[in-house]
């Protein structure tokens, strides 16, 4: 597993990777199980959404949607960005070896203390929340469990936790059971020097820098995540 350590500022960095296979965890124990069936929940929603635009579109209501379809629209949103974010971790759950890719201006060790430093501080980000969202289970699971369709509400909390648990495990997979080797990688290097771009040069020149490195969607992450440098 490649994992690519991301320059997002003069000093700041980002663990960043684009999985090979279907970006969704695996769907096994209880926290895959939970992730399936808010899937599932969310599939539901887009259909229910869709029938009612076909509704409208033909004539029979011109109702705008209740607050209720509003709020699990935008929970649907929300989740689809959330999950694709949590790709890396809930990878590294499974590895055991991994390829640590920094720019070629950073020595491989301080790229090694960066790496770790930031999975340690998902593991302290993700053990919180997990608590949070546990709460949210409590209070929101019974008071809208009559509440007519999918319980999003409710399952929106229960992916949520069961997400931050596998991201947890594996940023704690990734600071202690890792085995990492590193290589250097000068497009990563550059990527800095395009951050002080105006805007209109450092999208162009991000992509490309993008298409070298084979990673589809780093621009996209790079622009999302970045701070321009002082």
């Amino acid at each position: 597993m490649e994992v690519f350590l991301v320059p997002v500022g003069e000093t700041r960095y980002e663990l960043y990777c684009e999985p090979s296979e279907p970006d969704q965890p695996k769907r096994t124990g209880v926290a895959g199980r939970m992730l399936r069936r808010l899937r599932e929940a969310m599939a539901a929603e887009q259909e229910e959404r869709r029938d009612r635009r076909a509704t409208r579109r033909g004539g029979a209501s011109d109702r705008p949607d209740s607050w209720m379809a509003r709020l699990r629209a935008g929970l649907v949103r929300g989740m689809a960005e959330w999950v694709a974010e949590q790709r890396l971790l809930w990878r590294l759950r499974h590895q055991e070896a991994g390829v640590l890719v920094h720019p070629d201006d950073l020595e491989s060790g301080r790229a090694l203390s960066i790496a770790r430093a930031t999975l340690q501080r998902d593991i302290d980000h993700h053990r919180f929340w997990m608590v949070v969202d546990g709460v949210g289970v409590l209070v929101f699971g019974p008071l809208f469990f009559f509440v007519p369709g999918p319980n999003l509400i409710s399952w929106y909390f229960v992916a949520k936790m069961a997400g931050h648990w596998m991201a947890f495990r594996g940023a704690r997979q990734g600071v202690s059971g890792v085995e990492w080797s590193t290589r250097s990688s000068e497009p990563l290097a550059a990527v800095r020097g395009a951050l002080g771009l105006p805007p209109a040069d450092r999208r162009p020149r991000l992509r490309a820098l993008a298409g070298e490195l084979g990673l589809d969607q780093l621009a996209t992450f790079v622009e999302r995540t970045a701070t321009d440098p002082p």
